[in-house]
C-alpha cells in the first residue's frame, strides 16, 4: 500500500512535499495509518486531536495514545478538549453536529495561527460508499452522488482511493497499533447502521462493488462536468443577474427540452430543492412565492425572481425638524425650505423622482415616515380619486422584495409621497406658491 499511496500523492498532490501539513487524528485505524504513511515518506506533518469527552475514560485514553504517537514520531501534537454536550445544548444541535463544528473550527484556527498549509483527513473508499448511499437516500442530485471530494479548499483527503480493508491490512503487516472507538459498534447513528448492518450484505450480493466504485465516481464527475457546461450556457440565455439576486426569463426557460432539470441546477444554490413547488411558481400567477432560509423565489409577470430574504423592521419616524437628516434602512431623507419667485418653473427645472416639492404653506410639521401597509391609499398627482399603494407599486413594476423596503411620507392622514415612486396632489405646488418644502431621498 505504501507504494500505491506514494504514487497517488505524486499524481494528485505533488505539491504537498513542500507544505506544512496538519493531520486530523482521532487515534483510530485510518488516521493513525495516514500519519505513519506520511511520516515514512518524509512529509512535514503535525497532529491535531479533539477530546470531546463523550466516552468517559476512553476519550482521555485516545488523547494519551495520540500524544504518545506524536512523541514516538517526533512531531508536534495539538490537543483541544471540549464540553461537547454543553455546546450542543446551547446551540440546539445534535451531538454529532456539535462535535463537527467544534472540530473544524479548531482545525481552522490551528491552520490560521500555526501557518499550516493544509488539513489532511483520513476518509477512505468505504466512507465514500457510505456517503453515496446516505446522499442517495436524501434525494441528492448528481453532484451529491459524487461523494466526498479529494480536496476542498485547504482540506485534503489522500486516502480516498483506498479501502478500509487495505488500510487495516497495512496496519497489521506493519505492526501499527490503533485505538478502537466503542461507539462505532453502536447502530444508533445512520452511518453506523449502514456500515455495520447494510453494506456487508450489499458487498456479499455485489462483490465487485468496492473495486469498481472509485471508477464509477470518476464517471459521475465526468457527467457533472457535462452538466456544468450545459448549465453555463443555460445561464447565459435565461438568467439576468441583479444586485439582490437573479431574474429568470420564463419564456426562454420553456424553450429548453427539460426546463425543470436545468432550473434545479440553478435554484439549489439558493436552498430550493422541492422542484414541484418551484415549478408551481413558474406556472402560477404573479405574486406566488416560497422561501428558503435566506432567499425568496417569486413570480413577477414573465420572469421568476430569486432575491435575498430580508427580515426588515417596520419604519416609523417623526419628522419635525428640517435641519436633521433622517436615516432608514440604507437610505436617507433630507428636508429643506426654499424661497422662490416662480415655484412652478423651479420645480420643473429641478425635477427628480427622488425629490418631492411641496407647498410649505399647505403642509406643516410633524411629518411621518413609515413603512407602507396593505390598504394604504394615495391621491396621485395628475389623477382624480385615490389609488391603492399596492397597485401603484405593481404598475411601477416594483419587485416583491423591493416592496418590503418601500416607505410613505404622510401628513395627518394623507399620504404625500410613496418615496421615490409617486407623489400625491395634496400639498402640490401652484403658481401661488412662494415657499417650497424640498424633500430629498438618497439611497
Amino acid at each position: 500500500m505504501l507504494t500505491a499511496f506514494q504514487e497517488h500523492l505524486q499524481d494528485h498532490f505533488y505539491n504537498l512535499k513542500e507544505k506544512r501539513l496538519l493531520i486530523a487524528i482521532s487515534g483510530g485505524l485510518d488516521s493513525v495509518v495516514l500519519t505513519h504513511l506520511l511520516s515514512i515518506l518524509g512529509y512535514d506533518i503535525a497532529l491535531a486531536h479533539c477530546n470531546f469527552h463523550l466516552r468517559s475514560t476512553e476519550s482521555d485514553q485516545d488523547e494519551q495514545f495520540v500524544k504518545q504517537l506524536a512523541d514516538g514520531l517526533k512531531i508536534d501534537c495539538h490537543v483541544a478538549q471540549f464540553d461537547t454536550l454543553d455546546y450542543a445544548r446551547k446551540r440546539g444541535v445534535s451531538t454529532q453536529m456539535a462535535a463537527r463544528e467544534l472540530r473544524y473550527n479548531y482545525f481552522d484556527d490551528l491552520c490560521d495561527n500555526q501557518n499550516y498549509d493544509y488539513l489532511l483527513t483520513a476518509h477512505h473508499l468505504d466512507d465514500q460508499i457510505e456517503t453515496f448511499f446516505i446522499n442517495l437516500n436524501r434525494g441528492a442530485g448528481l453532484n451529491g452522488l459524487q461523494g466526498i471530494p479529494q480536496s476542498n479548499g485547504r482540506v485534503i483527503r489522500p486516502l480516498l482511493p483506498f479501502s478500509r480493508e487495505q488500510i487495516k491490512n497495512y496496519a497489521i503487516d506493519s505492526q501499527i497499533s490503533w485505538r478502537e472507538d466503542s461507539s462505532n459498534s453502536s447502530n444508533k447513528y445512520q452511518r453506523n447502521h449502514l456500515r455495520n448492518q447494510i453494506l456487508p450484505l450489499l458487498h456479499d450480493a455485489l462483490p465487485s462493488l468496492k473495486s469498481h466504485f472509485a471508477q464509477t465516481l470518476v464517471y459521475l464527475k465526468g457527467s457533472q462536468d457535462l452538466v456544468d457546461d450545459a448549465v453555463s450556457r443555460f445561464r447565459e440565455s435565461v438568467i439576468n443577474t441583479i444586485p439582490t439576486g437573479i431574474n429568470i426569463n420564463i419564456s426562454q426557460l420553456k424553450t429548453f427540452s427539460n426546463p425543470q432539470a436545468y432550473l434545479y441546477e440553478i435554484v439549489k444554490a439558493y436552498g430550493f430543492y422541492n422542484m414541484k413547488d418551484v415549478m408551481n411558481i413558474i406556472n402560477g400567477q404573479s405574486g406566488k412565492r416560497i422561501e428558503s432560509d435566506q432567499f425568496v423565489i417569486f413570480k413577477d409577470r414573465e420572469r421568476v425572481v430569486i432575491e435575498e430574504l430580508r427580515l426588515l423592521r417596520p419604519i416609523k419616524l417623526t419628522i419635525d425638524d428640517k435641519s436633521v437628516r433622517y436615516r432608514f434602512y440604507d437610505s436617507t431623507i433630507d428636508i429643506e425650505e426654499v424661497n422662490v419667485v416662480d415655484a412652478l418653473s423651479y420645480v420643473k427645472e429641478n425635477h427628480d423622482k427622488n425629490v418631492l416639492f411641496l407647498d410649505a404653506a399647505l403642509v406643516d410639521y410633524p411629518l411621518k415616515l413609515r413603512s407602507w401597509i396593505i390598504g394604504d391609499r394615495i391621491k396621485p398627482l395628475g389623477m382624480k380619486g385615490s389609488k391603492l399603494v399596492s397597485d401603484v407599486l405593481t404598475d411601477s413594476k416594483v419587485s416583491f422584495i423591493a416592496k418590503e423596503k418601500i416607505v410613505v411620507l404622510t401628513w395627518e392622514d394623507e399620504i404625500l409621497w410613496i418615496v421615490g415612486i409617486r407623489s400625491s396632489r395634496h400639498g402640490k405646488v401652484t403658481s401661488l406658491t412662494n415657499r417650497l418644502l424640498k424633500i430629498t431621498y438618497k439611497i
